[in-house]
């Protein structure tokens, strides 16, 4: 039994505690990243385009941040098939945000490089972030809900935790010992899961249905930030339940 409750809580702190130390809860928790290659890697077209516009220029300037953009749709979709603790139904809508962002981004790429007109060209340009959000609103949702389902997707191992210690404290009880810290440990570590699951609980349901109109609008920034603050708060809540667990093992081993 103390083999499988090691085990149990090495597969909660190997990922970080829950993909922690993963690319993805990281961007989740922080600032949403400008691309595979960051933002600068269209300062060479911008400038040109600045020193004086032309149809060529602008062309050479939108296909750059319409290629790195679906670079980083690309990245986003292989995470979305590796994240395993996604539930079935949030990995089929990120998948077809994505794909949908992705469609439309190309679809503009050919309606740019078929204008010539530098006015219109302009106004076609600005749609490539306007209509699409990739970097503020489409990355942030796949990895803020990932971090989510991942966080949900512990309960089961806690579970599975909880009932042993439980099994170990009242052995230890029937046999006269003093079980009160493992028994306030695993309390405190019961405690800290159904926390965390509450704060993560929510997120998905708040952070698909957004779309660019509702992130333009001024609705869409607010509940990404709170979000993320959610998932940091959530994330140590597991941390602590993770602690909290390995002091009961330590406390009913000392008895």
């Amino acid at each position: 039994m103390k083999s499988r409750i090691a085990a149990l809580l090495a597969s909660l702190a190997i990922g970080g505690t829950i993909v922690f130390a993963s690319a993805g809860v990281a961007g989740a928790a922080g600032s949403a990243t400008p691309g595979p290659a960051g933002k600068g890697v269209c300062a060479t077209f911008s400038v040109a385009v600045k020193a004086g516009a032309t149809a060529d220029k602008l062309h050479a300037f939108a296909n750059c941040e319409i290629d790195r953009r679906i670079a980083t749709l690309n990245a986003l979709s292989a995470r979305i098939t590796a994240a395993k603790s996604l539930t079935s139904s949030d990995s089929s809508a990120l998948k077809s945000e994505v794909a949908a962002t992705s469609s439309g981004l190309t679809s503009l790429k050919a309606t740019i490089d078929a204008e010539t007109d530098v006015p219109t060209l302009r106004a076609d340009i600005a749609k490539i972030v306007s209509d699409y959000r990739v970097y503020v609103l489409v990355s942030p949702q796949v990895h803020l809900v990932i971090a989510a389902d991942t966080i949900l997707a512990t309960q089961t191992k806690f579970a599975d935790i909880n009932t042993k210690l439980a099994a170990r404290i009242a052995t230890a009880k029937a046999a006269g010992k003093n079980t009160d810290a493992a028994q306030a440990d695993l309390d405190a570590m019961n405690a800290a899961v159904t926390a965390a699951v509450g704060l993560a609980g929510p997120l998905p349901a708040q952070l698909l249905p957004l779309t660019p109109a509702q992130y333009n609008g001024g609705a869409g920034g607010p509940i990404i930030t709170s979000a993320r603050s959610t998932v940091t708060t959530a994330r140590n809540d597991v941390k602590n339940a993770v602690a909290d667990a390995k002091a009961c093992r330590a406390a009913l081993k000392a008895l």
